[in-house]
């Protein structure tokens, strides 16, 4: 490479990177063009001549291109597409080495095509097939009606045969019908909760919609069906006979093609005579029974003591092969040590009431710690870890697997475990968790003292996540936990333990903001605020409150903040909050969203430059939020100049601080404006790299956003289809979100994409 040649591509790329680290250092061009000349022994003229398109000339002592292309990706935040586009413009020799050096290729791994479901991991080792019955089911699937019942006495199998036809059916084995998609809901942890509303959020979340969930009913119910008209699902209504929504029931016997419903029930309501079909399911057959009954006598490593197969027949017979039934009677058989006779006459003296006499039985071969363990478990809505129940039920170490242990081989306590890389975690069949809640109703003394602990659980849990800006990987720690955090909120909440639920309140707030389930944290700030409220802590309170209202702003729920303003406003004359600086800039900014949801911009410009004073007291942090929103504002009334000043303000404080979750909103609203400046390829750099943040802390809010930025993008560079592909992709998410105002001007934008599209062609 001689001096002399010129590239003006290469100058462009140059003059942006230079432009852009002049950005985010808060520095003059000639400021930045002195000190790479003094990198690379040139004067700031000499840098300039390159920006005109010059090219250095190559010297493998003195790299100059290296250097520039260093400083441009270290201090300028560009990424591979712009290095790749800088060394062919430049000509490098060896480019690839350097581009793999510089930023190395990231190669994702191939993801299979996902199947959205929310089965239970399987309580069993191996699943023991009861062909008729199983075929019996997949037939009904087949048949025009909306429902299949699965009918049978308790401990029967149904919930376990459920899970399976729709394992197969997810898996497009042969003799079964196909399903896109399987959603599970049961009643068994809490008898009586569920109803259509629920069954209808169950839906939305588990197919990735969890924004529908914040609709009014009507709306809600509408969008649903729309999702079960577009792919076939199948739901799983588990333990129906304590269900006492006959809505429910009658929108389930008329659920939309080509979804279907499955129903496990012990009782035949009158309700499912029309359009169902009915499965009865009774004890196992014989053949079933003893495969059932050897595999557990291998697990409780006593199946060396049966030396004929046809000494258990009497057993078998005496449970009616009831499934449940016969691992209890396994488990009887390894711990109360006497004859099978005595068992067997036992069994049958009790006939009618077996449940009733086999838990007494059971019961009476626990210690303290196997009860206080049987007990507690009543407080988790799904599953337990063994963390969790330790500090519950405050039995550790040597006792607590002991425990454990003796309840599995019982079969009081199921065993949940998706393979050899995740932890066990525990759960309760319905039939045992009525025992156990009988017992824990007995002993108030000790349901007071391990609800205590519970909560402790709940609130030590928490306090390791709270607002993590800094490291959201903290938020993994909920993924197996957020259903009982969330339902130790409510408890302490409503058992007037208002310490404790503000503290588990503040500590997993933001886990469901990230993963889409708007709804869920709102309901945790209004709970806090509540909270705070209690406690007399005003300041708190007003803080938890303010940022409840801003997510329904921007949601652009008017309706409901105007709901809540009188007290939004009452709080802001409160004593707690004039001088405490971090409430009084989350109520201006709730302000501000408030105005933004009624596109009253100015007025939202005013708060959101009130919130930017007064974060000057607090902390990067705060300056950041509110300099992006403030930006937000200004762009939204075309004041680009200003609005750029505040986004490169956010970017450049979200870097000093290490937000990590603010960074991408702000870097991909300076590549909107870059976009409206005409600097296409500098838009581009910077929605890069706004896209590898977003994605990193997987912020579909932020992921949706600037797909519609890209779209602005490739509309720019005339790759119609690529904006029209970004388009759908954000509206996806936005819908998924229940993002009303957002979805409704990315379809206006897409119809005028559509129809430029149209005309073209």
């Amino acid at each position: 490479m001689t001096a002399g040649k010129r590239s003006a591509a290469f100058g462009n790329l140059l003059k942006g990177a230079i432009n852009g680290i002049a950005n985010y250092e808060g520095k003059t061009a000639p400021i930045i063009e002195e000190e790479l000349g003094t990198l690379i022994g040139v004067s700031g003229k000499t840098i300039q001549r390159y920006k005109t398109g010059y090219l250095p000339p190559f010297d493998r002592d003195n790299d100059a291109l290296r250097v520039l292309a260093e400083v441009a990706i270290r201090r300028g935040f560009l990424g591979r597409a712009w290095l790749e586009r800088f060394l062919h413009a430049a000509r490098y020799p060896a480019a690839e080495k350097l581009l793999d050096e510089l930023c190395p290729a990231h190669v994702p791994r191939p993801k299979p095509e996902r199947v959205y479901q929310n089965l239970p991991a399987p309580t069993y080792d191996q699943f023991v097939m009861r062909a008729a019955a199983f075929a019996e089911v997949v037939d009904g699937l087949g048949q025009r009606s909306a429902a299949v019942l699965i009918v049978g006495l308790g401990g029967n199998g149904k919930t376990s045969l459920a899970r399976e036809v729709a394992a197969h059916c997810l898996q497009d084995d042969d003799g079964t019908p196909l399903f896109h998609a399987a959603v599970w809901v049961s009643d068994k942890d809490n008898p009586g909760t569920t109803n259509q509303s629920t069954v209808l959020d169950s839906i939305a979340r588990t197919l990735d919609y969890p924004g529908f969930t914040q609709f009014p009913h009507d709306e809600k119910q509408y969008e649903v069906e729309q999702l079960l008209r577009r792919q076939k699902v199948l739901l799983i209504i588990d333990n129906a006979e304590t269900i006492t929504d006959g809505a429910l029931f009658t929108w389930l016997l008329r659920l939309p093609e080509p979804s279907k419903a499955l129903i496990t029930t012990r009782e035949y309501h009158r309700t499912f005579r029309r359009n169902s079909t009915p499965v009865e399911l009774r004890g196992m057959r014989e053949d079933e029974a003893r495969t059932l009954l050897q595999q557990r006598l291998v697990r409780l490593r006593i199946a060396h003591l049966v030396h004929d197969l046809t000494q258990l027949e009497p057993l078998l017979a005496a449970t009616g092969g009831n499934p449940k039934a016969i691992t209890m009677v396994a488990g009887l058989l390894k711990y109360e040590r006497r004859p099978l006779q005595q068992i067997v006459a036992d069994l049958y003296a009790a006939r009618s009431e077996i449940f009733d006499d086999l838990f007494s039985r059971a019961w009476a071969l626990l210690d303290g710690a196997g009860r206080h363990i049987l007990m507690v478990m009543t407080f988790f809505p799904d599953s337990a870890s063994g963390d969790a129940l330790s500090a519950t039920a405050d039995v550790t170490g040597f006792d607590l697997d002991r425990a454990v242990e003796r309840l599995t081989d019982l079969s009081l306590l199921d065993v949940q475990q998706v393979d050899l890389t995740s932890e066990s975690r525990y759960v309760l069949h319905p039939l045992v968790r009525a025992f156990a809640g009988a017992r824990l109703a007995e002993q108030p003394e000790f349901e007071r003292a391990a609800r205590e602990r519970w909560v402790g659980w709940g609130v030590a849990l928490s306090a390791q996540i709270g607002w993590c800006w800094d490291d959201y990987t903290r938020l993994s720690l909920l993924e197996q936990e957020h259903e009982t955090a969330y339902t130790v909120l409510t408890w302490a909440f409503t058992h007037h333990y208002y310490a404790e639920a503000l503290q588990v309140a503040k500590g997993i707030r933001y886990y469901y903001v990230l993963i889409g389930l708007w709804d869920r944290s709102i309901s945790v700030y209004l709970t806090g605020a509540d909270a705070a409220k209690a406690l007399g802590d005003v300041g708190t309170e007003a803080i938890m409150f303010s940022v409840g209202v801003q997510m329904i702003g921007r949601q652009g729920d008017v309706q409901k903040i105007e709901t809540l303003l009188p007290r939004l406003r009452h709080l802001s004359n409160g004593d707690g909050v004039a001088e405490n600086a971090i409430a009084l800039f989350e109520y201006h900014c709730a302000l501000g969203w408030y105005h933004m949801a009624l596109r009253a911009f100015h007025a939202a410009e005013n708060e959101f430059r009130t919130s930017v004073t007064v974060a000057e007291n607090t902390s990067t942090v705060y300056c950041c939020l509110g300099s992006q929103w403030l930006g937000f504002s200004l762009y939204k009334q075309q004041k680009m100049i200003e609005a750029k000043q505040f986004f490169q303000e956010a970017v450049q404080q979200a870097i000093e601080s290490n937000v990590v979750t603010e960074f991408p909103f702000a870097q991909a609203q300076l590549a909107h404006l870059e976009i409206d400046f005409g600097n296409v390829h500098m838009a581009e750099t910077l929605l890069q790299e706004a896209m590898e943040k977003a994605q990193q802390i997987q912020d579909r809010e932020i992921i949706a956003i600037i797909q519609t930025i890209y779209a602005r993008l490739y509309a720019a560079l005339g790759d119609l289809p690529a904006a029209h592909t970004a388009l759908t992709e954000a509206i996806d998410l936005f819908e998924r979100m229940g993002m009303r105002r957002e979805l409704a001007e990315s379809r206006a934008e897409l119809a005028h994409l559509e129809a430029q599209m149209a005309e073209e062609n």
